[in-house]
């Protein structure tokens, strides 16, 4: 549990900061979590590309979060503003209750951030069809699918 309590917060570091140290060697590389910033002339097939990259994972960060708070006993609050806090219970040691609460702290942040990757995909992709509706009444969404999942993963999410 402490080897995969540390990998994960390498890869949050790594994610957070977007380079790696090898040999003691810095140098900015690209993370598997990284895409392509947002650009108006991205076409929906691109924007539902890089969701289809991005659901999968965050998917797993949901599951590992909801995991761990499930393994643990903790009881996770959230105040009206998105703060997240932890109950603990009462027989789990001050050391075992820091490194939970770090471990959940890491997961929520990764959640947040690519929710909101997510999200800024989807908006651009409604903008985009949107238009190509308005140029072709015939035009399928492509986007329909994925916002329902999208909304079913944020349901998944109790906190």
């Amino acid at each position: 549990m402490l080897l995969s309590f540390l990998l994960l917060i390498y890869m949050t570091i790594v994610y957070m900061y977007g380079f790696g140290c090898i040999n003691h060697n810095c140098t900015v590389i690209p993370h598997r979590f990284t895409t392509k910033p947002l650009q108006s002339n991205m076409g929906i097939e691109e924007i539902v590309g890089q969701i289809n990259v991005l659901i999968p994972q965050f998917t797993d960060f949901i599951n590992q979060f909801n995991t761990t708070v499930t393994e643990t006993g903790v009881n996770v609050i959230s105040d009206t503003t998105g703060n997240l806090s932890i109950d603990v219970p009462s027989s789990m040691t001050d050391e075992v209750a820091n490194a939970v609460g770090k471990k959940i702290g890491i997961i929520d942040r990764l959640i947040t951030t690519q929710g909101q990757q997510i999200n800024d995909l989807l908006q651009k992709g409604i903008s985009i069809e949107n238009k190509l509706k308005s140029e072709n009444s015939q035009y399928v969404s492509q986007l329909t699918s994925k916002i329902e999942e999208f909304r079913k993963l944020n349901a998944m999410y109790k906190h």
